[in-house]
């Protein structure tokens, strides 16, 4: 055990407080610290209920004297304080002693060396086999026992064997057991991911459901005019006899000259500005032009220059 080294955290050496460490000598390895299983807290847990479960009782009849809000305060510092104590008190062993740390104002630091340990005991209740903790008592040679027991111990199975590898040898102790869960949070474990995953469940395939609804305000598709496969298409986009670019498309219709304009399935266009009337061929009918204004006859001038003045005559 001495020359094992540990990759990841053991769970069986929590991280020493201070006062553990001022105990340590400095060729000592520590090798086992454990707190006490936060089952022991039961006791102030269960006060901490009653206090509550009187003051809702209270309040179904519309008064909440202060005795009642003082005993639920009251509790609930005692469940505070002993979960600090809790944290501060440990059982250790290291390579030449098992000693444990106790108390927060008063405190105390009993041990024994590991030469007069005799017998050990291990025992669990079966509340204790489900939740996971045990009670580990120690037996030694002299009448006075400065260590007697470690109660409500977490992991009681592997700390029971770290402790006979520590005192009577690895090679005697065998093989360390697996750290596995207590079967009531292996049991909770198991309930959370169960619920965790149906519910992943119902939101895959509420997605899947909502992908496959169909869009109500979706147009349908029409097929490109470049991609039609029509046995008779021209190479200009217009097929023969008539047809339209889709063979679903009806022929259009030729227009005669003069005729009726054709009725078609398109929208009716909206109706031009004021202007010219249409004739009924629906060409712009150009207005008749008026009379233009007589021209003045042209100027006569001499088509040579003889040289002679021209002769004046009076107006008539």
């Amino acid at each position: 055990m001495s020359g094992t080294e540990h990759t990841e955290p053991d769970p069986l050496v929590a991280v020493p407080q201070a006062d553990l460490r001022k105990n340590l000598t400095g060729t000592e390895e520590l090798q086992l610290n454990l707190h006490q299983h936060p089952m022991s807290l039961w006791r102030p847990a269960a006060l901490l209920l009653a206090a509550l479960t009187l003051v809702a009782m209270m309040l179904r009849g519309d008064r909440l004297p202060l005795l009642a809000v003082l005993l639920v305060l009251a509790a609930l510092g005692n469940l505070a304080w002993r979960e600090y104590e809790r944290r501060h008190n440990s059982f250790a062993a290291t390579d030449r002693r098992v000693l444990r740390v106790e108390g927060v104002i008063n405190k105390s630091f009993p041990m024994m060396r590991l030469q007069k340990i005799t017998d050990m005991r291990l025992d669990q209740p079966l509340i204790g086999r489900l939740v996971g903790y045990g009670t580990i008592t120690i037996e030694s040679a002299g009448q006075d026992q400065a260590i007697r027991e470690f109660r409500y111990a977490p992991h009681p199975t592997q700390a029971y064997r770290r402790l006979n590898a520590i005192i009577f040898g690895e090679e005697w102790a065998g093989p360390e057991p697996e750290l596995r869960h207590p079967p009531a949070r292996r049991a909770a474990s198991a309930t959370v991911r169960g619920a965790r995953r149906a519910v992943g469940a119902s939101r895959q395939g509420l997605v899947r459901v909502t992908d496959r609804r169909p869009a109500t305000n979706a147009a349908p598709a029409l097929p490109k005019a470049g991609k039609v496969n029509s046995p008779i298409q021209h190479h200009t986009g217009h097929s023969f006899f008539g047809a339209g670019d889709h063979p679903q498309q009806p022929p259009a219709r030729r227009r005669r000259p003069g005729g009726p304009t054709p009725p078609s399935d398109r929208s009716p266009k909206p109706p031009r500005p004021a202007g010219p009337a249409n004739d009924a061929s629906g060409r712009t009918a150009t207005p008749p032009k008026a009379n233009p204004a007589p021209t003045p006859p042209p100027r006569s001038w001499p088509e040579a220059d003889t040289g002679e003045l021209p002769i004046l005559r009076p107006r008539q």
